[in-house]
């Protein structure tokens, strides 16, 4: 540490604040002579007077602003990181004890040589990037990019020296990690990790299929099998349900580097989560028989909704709602006349679209009736053959007034207040160039608890009559569009999106009008689905007798997998409602049996939930050191391999870019603030008002 002084006037002024000193104490002594004998009297009065002057001479200098300048100097190291890939791909092949062992010790003792001249960091990754070295290579997925994310947010205003990245360059989760490297100022130095040698292996690349089918149905299971290095070999391709076998056949292997698609057709028999599992029968000399299985998870459902639409008379516009009904795997939907159906059946259906229903002669009214009486959602398609004065009579949620029977045309003015369901910018920028639909002219009003999602535009005049509204009675849920011509709203979409603006349209308000409200007062909510590597979360929501949220009690959990094995939880309390982490659980088949006690009833609720292997790791087990090479180019580093970690040591050391910095911090303080030069004056002067005051003198 380096001192100087200064002050904020000349230090030549220190010689008049000494005169001034000199003169005051001169001036005080030399008139008010002190009465002391003795042997040391002649002395006590000599540090009085130089008490006096030092007193006087400190004040006068504190007037000057002395200032006192410190310098110190901190040297920080360059901070060196080593990045291990933890994933599962690294021990996938024979070298395995070599990476769990070895390999990871000789980082240890890189980092140990390096750490008394830099700063080293180290980490794993895999999907996240965590703290120190580890050992397990346990990670499911491996995402590279995030490694150079969480670098470059961390250190990038820091002596970051240089980033050494161990891996196998195979990464399958997040972006292409050459461009996350390019935001690093700094040298990468990559080691190449596993074989670059193609090595015999017959894996499962992928399993495509449905995640949702129907009981009874038979859905498709798409397989893709490759092989290496297994030329005129055979194996034996089996998918099996609870052990038992569900499909089987054998695979010629063709070449040394073979690819085939197996398609498979299975019914599905029962309903609830339904788990198979397809795996290859091990070959001698596989480097890893890990990718040999599959784990396909499939949640069957009883069955689909059913929807009727029923018409008064033939019109395009009822193949155009079927097939828009259709596109959602969700609905069955049946077209049939208003004479062909009796009320009795519309028991079986989820909801009724009633096509230009009531008719003019009242056609169709006992189905009306029918259906408001049971309950049963309708959406009304009301039109030029629509009999308006019936409505008032057998729906009580409209009521229409016409007195003349003629049509507007018109097109839709979408309604900002409309809340059900959202509508993007995209799609409504496609459906305000629809072409008009014909509504009928009338005076309308709607008598139940409503939201109006497109109001009719007749021209150029923007109106509140509605186009298309739904809404809720004390007894079912209601929908309106007021207006035919819906078929050519699909023959103008096919043009600018396959009709998938107007299916998607038609698919909300069904969707609305169709879903049951769920009245129970104790609900759990969450996925029906998690990765192996994702913390399995639920909700709960209680609601007492007037249906208003609360939770005063606690909610218990209880889940089961197919092994038997129980686990238990309780949920954690949020401002109104539950929540729950499980963490990680085991892959495979999960019921579980929620439950609270709400006065004096207990509460059950059940559910299933499955847990997806994540199996990604082994599907490719050639190690891509290109892309780690490329990364090193990029960023001025180099690639090296396990063996040659004393030549990576060196060319981090002879790297002229990687330096401490020196940092020198200059301190300036005013010795007015010095609080021991205060307490100094003060005693100085008290000491020497005492001895006067003892002499008398003052």
């Amino acid at each position: 540490m380096t001192v100087s002084f200064t002050a904020e006037y000349s230090l030549w002024y220190t010689l008049l604040c000494l005169a001034f000193a000199g003169a005051g104490s001169w001036f005080l002594y030399a008139k008010n002579k002190l009465d002391l004998t003795g042997k040391y009297g002649k002395w006590v009065e000599r540090a009085l007077i130089t008490f006096r002057f030092l007193s006087l001479f400190s004040i006068a200098f504190l007037l000057l602003g002395p200032l006192m300048k410190t310098w110190q100097t901190r040297t920080e190291k360059p901070i060196i990181l080593i990045a291990l890939d933890g994933s599962q791909s690294i021990i996938a092949n024979k070298d395995s004890a070599f990476y769990r062992n070895t390999f990871v010790r000789q980082l240890q003792e890189l980092k140990e040589r390096l750490q008394n001249d830099y700063d080293i960091k180290t980490y794993t990754f895999g999907k996240e990037i965590t703290e120190s070295l580890q050992a397990t290579f346990s990670e499911r997925q491996t995402n590279m990019a995030n490694v150079f994310d969480y670098i470059h947010n961390t250190y990038s205003n820091q002596n970051l020296g240089a980033v050494v990245v161990a891996s196998d360059g195979l990464y399958n989760d997040g972006s292409n990690p050459i461009y996350n490297s390019s935001n690093l100022k700094t040298p990468v130095y990559t080691i190449g990790l596993a074989d670059t040698i193609p090595r015999r292996d017959i894996l499962i690349k992928q399993v495509k299929h449905n995640q949702l089918v129907y009981a009874g149905n038979f859905f498709p299971l798409q397989i893709d099998v490759m092989a290496y290095g297994f030329a005129n070999k055979q194996t034996n391709l089996t998918v099996s349900r609870n052990g038992n076998t569900m499909f089987s056949s054998i695979i010629s292997i063709k070449d040394g580097s073979f690819f085939t698609t197996l398609p498979v057709s299975l019914e599905a028999k029962q309903a609830g989560t339904q788990h198979y599992v397809v795996t290859l029968t091990p070959l001698a000399g596989e480097v890893s028989t890990a990718n040999n299985r599959f784990d396909v998870f499939v949640n069957v459902i009883d069955g689909k909704q059913k929807i009727a639409l029923i018409s008064l008379a033939p019109h395009p516009d009822l193949s155009a709602y079927k097939q828009s009904v259709e596109q959602n795997e969700n609905y069955s939907i049946t077209s049939v006349s208003f004479d062909k159906i009796n009320p009795s059946q519309l028991k079986e259906y989820s909801l009724i679209i009633f096509h230009q229903l009531p008719g003019l002669k009242g056609e169709g009214a006992p189905l009306i009736k029918t259906a408001h009486d049971q309950g049963i959602p309708a959406l009304y398609v009301v039109g030029a053959q629509s009999g308006l004065s019936y409505f008032n009579t057998i729906e009580p949620a409209i009521t229409l007034t016409s007195n003349r029977a003629s049509t507007n045309e018109t097109t839709p003015t979408l309604e900002p207040s409309f809340a059900l369901f959202t509508l993007n910018e995209d799609d409504w920028s496609i459906i305000k160039k629809y072409p008009p639909l014909y509504s009928p002219y009338a005076t309308y009003k709607i008598n139940i608890e409503h939201d109006v999602l497109f109001t009719q535009q007749i021209g150029y005049v923007k109106t509140q009559f509605p186009l298309i509204a739904l809404g809720k009675s004390s007894s079912n849920k209601v929908g309106f569009i007021f207006g035919e011509g819906f078929w050519k709203w699909r023959m103008y979409d096919a043009a600018l999106s396959e009709q998938r603006v107007s299916s998607s349209l038609m698919g909300k308000i069904v969707q609305y009008l169709a879903v049951k409200d769920d009245r129970s007062r104790f609900r759990i909510s969450g996925k029906k689905r998690f990765d192996e590597n994702e913390p399995i979360k639920l909700d709960a929501e209680v609601y007492n007798e007037s249906y208003e949220l609360i939770n005063a009690g606690d909610v218990q959990l209880t889940a089961q997998n197919n092994g038997g094995k129980k686990y238990t939880f309780t949920f954690s309390k949020t401002e109104k409602a539950y929540t729950l982490d499980m963490g990680l659980l085991a892959p495979g088949n999960y019921s579980y049996e929620a439950s609270i006690v709400v006065g004096n009833k207990t509460q059950i609720v059940k559910g299933q939930f499955a847990v997806i292997p994540l199996q990604v790791e082994f599907l490719q087990t050639t190690a891509n050191h290109q892309l780690l090479s490329e990364i090193s180019q990029q960023t001025g580093g180099a690639l090296f391999y396990p063996n040659q970690l004393d030549a990576l040591e060196k060319a981090i050391r002879s790297n002229d870019t990687i330096k401490p910095i020196i940092y020198k911090q200059e301190t300036v303080k005013s010795w007015i603030n010095l609080k021991w030069i205060c307490l100094l004056i003060v005693g100085l002067l008290t000491i020497e008002w005492f001895v006067r005051k003892w002499n008398g003198s003052i």
